[in-house]
């Protein structure tokens, strides 16, 4: 998105916001669980929207799950898209469909997180950061989001830097929802397990869900675990296992070692992959509107934290460390170190996908989380 108006592009989606009564809201899983616990003191909750007939029949914690179809279509009624980029994209078009309007009728989950809080309680909020330590990976899967097949280089960083980027992260922003240790593979990081509880020890009271992620191949040893122990994180294993055979033994050795530690963990089995296919991708001669557009229409919501600068799409940044994207102009970061309190909304204007280019140079390249895309692949498939 461009910016037209710095420092109010929300303003009226905040006047809907006040505006109603009670909302719903569209995703009764992960995400839709941890907003609830943030925000159920905030608003009015009428229930849940979801496509599963079974949580329809049997309801979510306790609260009713509904239809789309059986959601009155009322003004005083608003409805929060709480689902991950790639669960949303169809459920937006339903939206669409049925006449339902962005910013007005409904919000997704990183818009309305940071629009409520900086407009009524004048606080950074964020829904979610990607935080990457290193590239470095044991895999070497065909449609890496990482983009690792491509690479001309991967990069470790220094502990110390990420150290500097936590505390100054935190000097801009008062509350996250996720904070999301990613890689790369984060076990293959020597120092994933001290940083996860430097976080901890440090802010914790200021992040709902710390997490890291695994591939499911890499046994982390005693110590390691041990320092997991003592930190409030869940961590996602992906079942790779029909892709990997041979990691089989590992992966089942993983749980049974994070279950001794009592280390919280849940597993993750993909059904597909999405691929942004940035080798078969040109859109070199579009123009800046048309460029504006498809940025626009990806529901792509994540952002890097690296080197003091968020990133305004992270693939976009993991693109450029790959070496297939190029340099990533100014206008594509945010320098937190030229964070002031008086620019709170501009910041999160920018973490909610608002630049000054309003597109990435990268967007050439990449086909997007658009509901044009649909080219799912098999999820880890090795090259």
């Amino acid at each position: 998105m461009k910016w037209s108006n710095k420092g109010h592009e929300y303003d009226d989606a905040y006047k809907e916001i006040e505006r109603k009564k009670s909302f719903y809201l569209f995703g009764a899983g992960d995400y839709g669980r941890q907003f609830l616990n943030i925000i159920k003191d905030e608003i009015k909750i009428a229930g849940f929207i979801d496509n599963d007939k079974e949580k329809q029949e049997q309801g979510v914690g306790g609260i009713a799950c509904s239809s789309l179809d059986e959601i009155p279509h009322d003004d005083s009624i608003g409805i929060i898209v709480t689902m991950s980029q790639i669960a949303r994209v169809r459920p937006i078009q339903q939206l669409s469909e049925l006449g339902y309007a962005a910013g007005k009728d409904y919000f997704v989950i990183e818009e309305f997180l940071s629009v409520y809080f900086a407009y009524r309680h004048d606080k950074v909020y964020f829904s979610s950061i990607s935080f990457l330590p290193s590239t470095v990976c044991n895999l070497n899967c065909r449609n890496c989001l990482n983009f690792n097949p491509f690479a001309k280089q991967v990069y470790v960083r220094m502990y110390e830097d990420l150290i500097n980027d936590i505390d100054l992260f935190f000097s801009c922003v008062d509350r996250i929802m996720l904070f999301h240790l990613s890689g790369g593979e984060p076990m293959l990081y020597p120092r994933t397990a001290d940083i996860l509880l430097y976080l901890h020890e440090n802010y914790g009271e200021r992040i709902d869900t710390l997490r890291t992620v695994t591939n499911g191949t890499v046994v982390p040893n005693d110590e390691t675990l041990e320092k997991l122990s003592r930190c409030d994180i869940e961590i996602t294993v992906d079942d790779y296992r029909e892709a990997v055979p041979d990691s089989k033994a590992k992966f089942e050795l993983l749980l049974k070692k994070l279950s001794e530690y009592g280390i919280r963990h849940y597993v993750n089995k993909y059904e597909s992959w999405i691929d942004l296919a940035p080798d078969r991708t040109d859109y070199s001669s579009w123009t800046e509107e048309q460029m504006i557009i498809h940025r626009d229409e990806c529901s792509q919501s994540w952002q890097e934290l690296r080197g003091g600068k968020l990133y305004n799409c992270n693939y976009a940044a993991y693109a450029t460390v790959a070496g297939i994207a190029g340099e990533q102009d100014l206008e594509e970061t945010y320098d937190l170190t030229r964070f002031s309190k008086e620019k709170k909304k501009e910041l999160i204007e920018f973490r909610l996908g608002y630049t000054d280019k309003g597109y990435t140079s990268f967007c050439r390249k990449c086909r997007g989380f658009t509901p044009d895309n649909n080219d799912k692949v098999p999820p880890a498939i090795q090259g």
